[in-house]
Protein backbone atom coordinates (compact mmCIF):
# COMPACT_ATOMS: atom_id res chain seq x y z
CA UNK A 1 0.00 0.00 0.00
CA UNK A 2 3.02 1.90 0.35
CA UNK A 3 3.93 1.75 -2.87
CA UNK A 4 0.79 2.52 -3.91
CA UNK A 5 0.74 5.83 -2.65
CA UNK A 6 3.96 6.68 -3.51
CA UNK A 7 3.27 6.04 -7.17
CA UNK A 8 -0.42 7.53 -7.22
CA UNK A 9 1.50 10.52 -5.23
CA UNK A 10 3.93 11.12 -7.99
CA UNK A 11 0.87 10.56 -10.76
CA UNK A 12 -1.13 13.69 -9.03
CA UNK A 13 2.06 15.61 -8.87
CA UNK A 14 2.39 15.32 -12.57
CA UNK A 15 -0.92 16.20 -12.89
CA UNK A 16 -0.64 19.10 -11.36
CA UNK A 17 2.26 20.11 -13.19
CA UNK A 18 0.31 19.45 -16.69
CA UNK A 19 -3.15 19.88 -15.54
CA UNK A 20 -4.69 19.14 -19.13
CA UNK A 21 -5.48 15.69 -18.30
CA UNK A 22 -7.19 16.68 -15.17
CA UNK A 23 -9.33 19.14 -16.84
CA UNK A 24 -9.89 17.99 -20.51
CA UNK A 25 -12.48 15.52 -19.16
CA UNK A 26 -14.41 18.25 -17.44
CA UNK A 27 -15.40 20.10 -20.98
CA UNK A 28 -17.80 18.05 -22.92
CA UNK A 29 -20.07 18.14 -19.80
CA UNK A 30 -19.69 21.24 -18.85
CA UNK A 31 -20.47 22.28 -22.20
CA UNK A 32 -23.52 20.02 -21.97
CA UNK A 33 -24.70 21.46 -18.66
CA UNK A 34 -24.24 25.46 -20.28
CA UNK A 35 -25.99 24.39 -23.89
CA UNK A 36 -27.78 21.26 -23.71
CA UNK A 37 -29.43 21.48 -20.08
CA UNK A 38 -31.44 24.57 -21.04
CA UNK A 39 -32.65 22.85 -23.73
CA UNK A 40 -34.24 20.26 -22.02
CA UNK A 41 -36.12 22.92 -20.11
CA UNK A 42 -38.79 22.59 -22.86
CA UNK A 43 -39.51 18.95 -22.55
CA UNK A 44 -39.70 19.15 -19.07
CA UNK A 45 -43.25 19.71 -18.37
CA UNK A 46 -43.51 16.45 -20.78
CA UNK A 47 -45.98 14.02 -19.66
CA UNK A 48 -43.27 10.84 -18.49
CA UNK A 49 -40.60 13.11 -18.48
CA UNK A 50 -39.45 11.90 -15.08
CA UNK A 51 -38.00 15.33 -12.84
CA UNK A 52 -40.01 18.44 -12.05
CA UNK A 53 -37.16 20.63 -13.96
CA UNK A 54 -34.07 19.74 -16.23
CA UNK A 55 -31.13 20.30 -14.39
CA UNK A 56 -32.77 17.54 -11.41
CA UNK A 57 -32.94 15.54 -14.67
CA UNK A 58 -29.48 15.89 -16.46
CA UNK A 59 -27.09 16.87 -13.74
CA UNK A 60 -26.44 13.65 -11.91
CA UNK A 61 -26.12 12.18 -15.38
CA UNK A 62 -23.57 14.35 -16.36
CA UNK A 63 -21.45 13.08 -13.47
CA UNK A 64 -22.00 9.87 -15.25
CA UNK A 65 -20.77 10.92 -17.98
CA UNK A 66 -17.77 12.67 -16.69
CA UNK A 67 -16.69 9.18 -15.58
CA UNK A 68 -16.93 7.96 -18.67
CA UNK A 69 -14.88 9.95 -20.75
CA UNK A 70 -12.58 11.11 -17.99
CA UNK A 71 -11.28 7.65 -16.67
CA UNK A 72 -12.50 6.31 -20.30
CA UNK A 73 -9.58 8.03 -21.64
CA UNK A 74 -6.90 7.54 -18.75
CA UNK A 75 -5.11 4.94 -21.12
CA UNK A 76 -3.49 7.54 -22.96
CA UNK A 77 -1.69 8.56 -19.98
CA UNK A 78 -0.05 4.94 -19.58
CA UNK A 79 0.46 4.73 -23.12
CA UNK A 80 2.52 8.15 -22.75
CA UNK A 81 4.27 6.18 -20.17
CA UNK A 82 5.20 3.38 -22.61
CA UNK A 83 6.39 4.94 -25.29
CA UNK A 84 8.80 7.05 -22.84
CA UNK A 85 10.53 4.04 -21.54
CA UNK A 86 8.73 4.27 -18.03
CA UNK A 87 7.35 0.92 -17.64
CA UNK A 88 11.11 -0.30 -19.42
CA UNK A 89 12.53 1.51 -16.68
CA UNK A 90 10.51 -0.11 -13.86
CA UNK A 91 11.56 -3.54 -14.67
CA UNK A 92 14.37 -3.01 -12.69
CA UNK A 93 12.99 -1.93 -9.48
CA UNK A 94 11.89 -3.78 -6.83
CA UNK A 95 8.41 -1.98 -6.93
CA UNK A 96 5.20 -4.71 -6.57
CA UNK A 97 3.71 -5.21 -10.22
CA UNK A 98 0.16 -4.80 -7.91
CA UNK A 99 0.96 -1.74 -5.94
CA UNK A 100 1.99 -0.09 -9.70
CA UNK A 101 -1.87 -0.87 -10.67
CA UNK A 102 -3.17 0.57 -7.47
CA UNK A 103 -1.11 3.56 -7.66
CA UNK A 104 -2.56 4.36 -11.11
CA UNK A 105 -6.06 3.46 -10.53
CA UNK A 106 -5.60 5.76 -7.06
CA UNK A 107 -4.73 8.48 -8.92
CA UNK A 108 -7.52 8.51 -11.51
CA UNK A 109 -9.91 8.23 -8.20
CA UNK A 110 -8.39 11.08 -6.83
CA UNK A 111 -9.43 12.82 -9.86
CA UNK A 112 -12.48 11.90 -11.03
CA UNK A 113 -13.40 12.87 -6.78
CA UNK A 114 -11.70 16.40 -7.73
CA UNK A 115 -13.86 16.70 -11.64
CA UNK A 116 -16.89 15.39 -9.61
CA UNK A 117 -16.89 18.05 -6.52
CA UNK A 118 -16.39 20.84 -9.58
CA UNK A 119 -19.38 19.74 -11.70
CA UNK A 120 -21.47 19.64 -8.33
CA UNK A 121 -20.59 23.00 -7.81
CA UNK A 122 -21.53 24.55 -11.43
CA UNK A 123 -24.75 22.36 -11.52
CA UNK A 124 -25.57 23.86 -8.19
CA UNK A 125 -25.22 27.67 -10.00
CA UNK A 126 -27.92 26.40 -12.47
CA UNK A 127 -30.47 25.69 -9.77
CA UNK A 128 -29.68 21.80 -8.93
CA UNK A 129 -31.07 20.63 -5.41
CA UNK A 130 -28.78 18.79 -4.08
CA UNK A 131 -29.10 16.13 -1.12
CA UNK A 132 -25.80 16.13 0.81
CA UNK A 133 -25.94 12.56 2.12
CA UNK A 134 -27.00 10.89 -1.43
CA UNK A 135 -24.06 12.90 -3.00
CA UNK A 136 -21.64 11.33 -0.39
CA UNK A 137 -22.76 8.04 -1.74
CA UNK A 138 -23.02 9.16 -5.05
CA UNK A 139 -18.97 9.95 -4.86
CA UNK A 140 -18.94 6.82 -3.71
CA UNK A 141 -20.53 4.59 -6.78
CA UNK A 142 -18.76 7.03 -8.92
CA UNK A 143 -15.20 6.14 -7.88
CA UNK A 144 -16.37 2.25 -8.31
CA UNK A 145 -17.43 3.54 -11.77
CA UNK A 146 -13.94 4.94 -12.31
CA UNK A 147 -12.04 1.93 -11.18
CA UNK A 148 -13.86 -0.20 -13.68
CA UNK A 149 -13.27 2.19 -16.64
CA UNK A 150 -9.71 3.20 -16.19
CA UNK A 151 -8.99 -0.44 -15.33
CA UNK A 152 -10.52 -1.02 -18.92
CA UNK A 153 -8.59 1.67 -20.58
CA UNK A 154 -5.54 1.06 -18.70
CA UNK A 155 -5.59 -2.58 -20.11
CA UNK A 156 -6.23 -1.12 -23.76
CA UNK A 157 -3.65 0.36 -23.28
CA UNK A 158 -1.24 -2.36 -22.40
CA UNK A 159 -2.79 -4.63 -25.36
CA UNK A 160 -2.86 -1.74 -27.96
CA UNK A 161 0.24 0.37 -27.27
CA UNK A 162 -0.85 2.21 -29.88
CA UNK A 163 -2.96 6.07 -29.75
CA UNK A 164 -5.06 5.50 -32.75
CA UNK A 165 -6.02 1.85 -31.82
CA UNK A 166 -6.93 3.23 -28.21
CA UNK A 167 -9.03 5.95 -29.48
CA UNK A 168 -10.79 4.19 -31.98
CA UNK A 169 -12.07 1.67 -29.43
CA UNK A 170 -12.62 4.04 -26.57
CA UNK A 171 -14.86 6.29 -29.04
CA UNK A 172 -16.49 3.42 -30.44
CA UNK A 173 -18.20 1.92 -27.25
CA UNK A 174 -18.52 5.44 -25.35
CA UNK A 175 -21.11 7.19 -27.66
CA UNK A 176 -23.52 3.97 -27.39
CA UNK A 177 -22.96 3.59 -23.76
CA UNK A 178 -23.78 7.13 -23.29
CA UNK A 179 -26.84 7.46 -25.20
CA UNK A 180 -28.43 4.14 -23.71
CA UNK A 181 -28.17 4.96 -20.33
CA UNK A 182 -30.26 7.47 -20.42
CA UNK A 183 -28.42 11.06 -19.36
CA UNK A 184 -29.32 12.78 -22.64
CA UNK A 185 -33.10 11.93 -22.63
CA UNK A 186 -35.51 9.38 -20.86
CA UNK A 187 -35.46 5.75 -22.06
CA UNK A 188 -38.93 5.63 -21.58
CA UNK A 189 -39.34 8.10 -24.59
CA UNK A 190 -37.87 5.40 -26.73
CA UNK A 191 -39.37 3.03 -28.65
CA UNK A 192 -39.41 -0.52 -27.02
CA UNK A 193 -36.89 -2.21 -28.54
CA UNK A 194 -34.33 0.63 -27.59
CA UNK A 195 -35.84 0.38 -23.38
CA UNK A 196 -34.92 -3.20 -23.82
CA UNK A 197 -31.59 -3.23 -25.00
CA UNK A 198 -31.09 -0.23 -22.38
CA UNK A 199 -31.22 -2.72 -19.75
CA UNK A 200 -27.89 -4.44 -21.27
CA UNK A 201 -26.32 -1.28 -20.19
CA UNK A 202 -24.32 -0.77 -17.20
CA UNK A 203 -24.76 2.69 -17.29
CA UNK A 204 -28.15 3.02 -17.48
CA UNK A 205 -28.20 1.60 -13.43
CA UNK A 206 -25.21 4.18 -12.64
CA UNK A 207 -27.57 7.18 -13.96
CA UNK A 208 -30.56 5.76 -12.43
CA UNK A 209 -28.84 5.30 -8.89
CA UNK A 210 -27.46 8.95 -9.39
CA UNK A 211 -30.94 10.56 -9.86
CA UNK A 212 -31.91 8.75 -6.77
CA UNK A 213 -29.45 9.71 -4.79
CA UNK A 214 -29.22 13.86 -5.77
CA UNK A 215 -33.00 14.08 -4.93
CA UNK A 216 -32.50 11.98 -1.79
CA UNK A 217 -34.76 9.06 -2.39
CA UNK A 218 -32.13 6.82 -0.65
CA UNK A 219 -34.42 4.09 -0.23
CA UNK A 220 -34.62 3.43 -4.08
CA UNK A 221 -33.99 -0.38 -5.40
CA UNK A 222 -31.82 1.29 -8.12
CA UNK A 223 -29.18 2.17 -5.87
CA UNK A 224 -27.94 -0.84 -4.25
CA UNK A 225 -28.53 -2.43 -8.47
CA UNK A 226 -25.83 0.26 -9.23
CA UNK A 227 -23.39 -0.99 -6.69
CA UNK A 228 -23.88 -4.94 -7.40
CA UNK A 229 -23.51 -4.60 -11.29
CA UNK A 230 -19.98 -2.03 -10.87
CA UNK A 231 -18.74 -4.20 -7.89
CA UNK A 232 -18.82 -7.07 -10.27
CA UNK A 233 -17.66 -5.45 -12.99
CA UNK A 234 -14.65 -3.26 -11.03
CA UNK A 235 -13.51 -6.74 -9.45
CA UNK A 236 -13.23 -8.14 -12.83
CA UNK A 237 -12.05 -5.37 -14.70
CA UNK A 238 -9.21 -4.27 -12.08
CA UNK A 239 -7.62 -8.37 -12.10
CA UNK A 240 -7.52 -8.12 -15.55
CA UNK A 241 -5.72 -4.87 -15.75
CA UNK A 242 -3.33 -6.13 -12.31
CA UNK A 243 -2.50 -8.93 -14.62
CA UNK A 244 -1.61 -7.02 -17.79
CA UNK A 245 0.20 -4.75 -15.70
CA UNK A 246 2.53 -7.63 -14.54
CA UNK A 247 2.92 -9.44 -17.83
CA UNK A 248 4.04 -5.57 -19.43
CA UNK A 249 6.54 -4.97 -16.07
CA UNK A 250 7.62 -8.73 -15.94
Amino acid sequence: MRDAYLIAKNELLVTVRNPYWLFHGLVQPIIYLVLFAPLLNGVAGVPGFPAHNAIQFFAPGLLIMNVLFSAGFEGFTLQDKVDSGFLERLRVTPISRLSLALGFILQSSATLIFQSLVLIVCSLAFGLKLDILGAIVLLALIVLIGVMMASISFTLALMTREGGILAGITNTFILPLLILSGVMLPIGFGPPIIQTISHLDPFFYAVNAARSLVNGTLASLTIPEAFAVFAVLAGLTLTTFIHSMREAVA
